[in-house]
């Protein structure tokens, strides 16, 4: 059974390891701004410490008792019920086997039911072929593009309530 929940301070080596004989540009594409290269326990622990007074939760994905993944829900706007999905990673020996897709799903049932949000929206790199996959699959559609600042282009994509 595959579980949504709070990131605790013991989770972030897991996060550590699976950024171990990466790139910066690895690290850039998932966690956009959030974390230094090379990333840290101390960064993610820090992180973790000033959610309390933030508008993001950070979560991690669990499947058989063992974190297989790390998921946020940032910039939580109460005002106009949105918020965006961000820092998305999966442990990189287990994609491709349907677990982004029911983390996601679990994650966007979180962000209407308990938070009452009326969207909810991501941003992917173009090259990124199986996560675009993975984010229609669930019923993301893409709203739009930008060409962020190093060239890369940003495809964002939303997903809405059906119950509002």
């Amino acid at each position: 059974m595959l579980k949504i929940l709070p990131l605790e301070k013991a989770d972030a080596g897991y996060i550590v390891k699976w950024n171990d004989k990466k790139t910066s540009d690895f690290l850039l594409q998932w966690a956009g701004g959030g974390y230094e290269y090379p990333i840290s326990e101390k960064q993610i622990i820090d992180r973790i410490e000033a959610m309390a007074s933030s508008n993001y939760k950070i979560y991690k994905i669990v499947f058989e008792d063992n974190m297989i993944g790390t998921i946020e829900v940032i910039n939580i706007d109460d005002e106009n019920k949105t918020a965006k999905i961000g820092r998305y990673l999966l442990n990189p020996e287990l994609t491709g086997r349907g677990y982004g897709s029911k983390a996601l799903e679990e994650l966007v049932s979180i962000a209407f039911n308990d938070f009452g949000l009326k969207k909810v929206w991501l941003s992917v790199f173009d090259f990124n072929k199986s996560a675009i996959r993975c984010y229609e699959k669930t019923g993301f559609k893409i709203a739009s593009q930008e060409v962020r600042a190093n060239g890369w282009i940003a495809i964002n994509m939303e997903i809405t309530n059906p119950a509002i």
